[in-house]
């Protein structure tokens, strides 16, 4: 929902998406579905994220890194999601959460769940696991507040018709 709300905009006025590194292909039936249509979507991939694609030119690390806090600093993007690498240093990580602070958007730096063992300087960490069809299950790993003893389940809308979810 909140991809969507900043891909139709306010007063209409549409803002784009941009995806660093995402894992797998991209969906575009499921994204319209959940109101993200393909045309306000920017896709970047690095060379370690292209997961064995045949994409030409693909970004450095450290390019990917770059485009990536400039975009968050720009100021010309709705909302970004970034799949980060395996090992991003302390400082690199604080430089993005700084800029992500001062996106007017929201911002996902998503990691491999071996990653929630390391330090973070991100005030919101969650963990997300599948808890089923339609839902998912969230844990809190870090937040400002009290810790939370119990992860929280959401239920999503579904993306499936009912006869293709069995």
């Amino acid at each position: 929902p909140a991809l969507a709300a900043v891909a139709q905009g306010q007063a209409g006025l549409a803002r784009s998406v941009m995806l660093f590194d995402p894992p797998a292909a991209l969906c575009g039936w499921a994204l319209a579905q959940l109101g993200v249509e393909a045309q306000q979507l920017i896709v970047v991939h690095g060379r370690e994220g292209a997961r064995g694609a045949a994409l030409r030119h693909l970004l450095s690390s450290a390019d990917l890194f770059w485009a990536l806090e400039q975009a968050l600093k720009s100021g010309q993007v709705g909302a970004v999601l970034a799949w980060l690498p395996d090992r991003l240093r302390a400082d690199a990580l604080r430089r993005l959460q700084l800029a992500a602070q001062s996106h007017d958007g929201p911002v996902f730096l998503l990691r491999g769940i071996e990653a929630r063992q390391r330090p973070s300087a991100a005030p919101l960490r969650l963990a997300l696991h599948g808890a089923g069809p339609d839902a998912l299950s969230v844990h809190l790993l870090k937040r400002r507040g009290p810790a939370l003893a119990q992860p929280l389940r959401l239920a999503l809308p579904p993306v499936l018709p009912p006869a293709l979810r069995s």
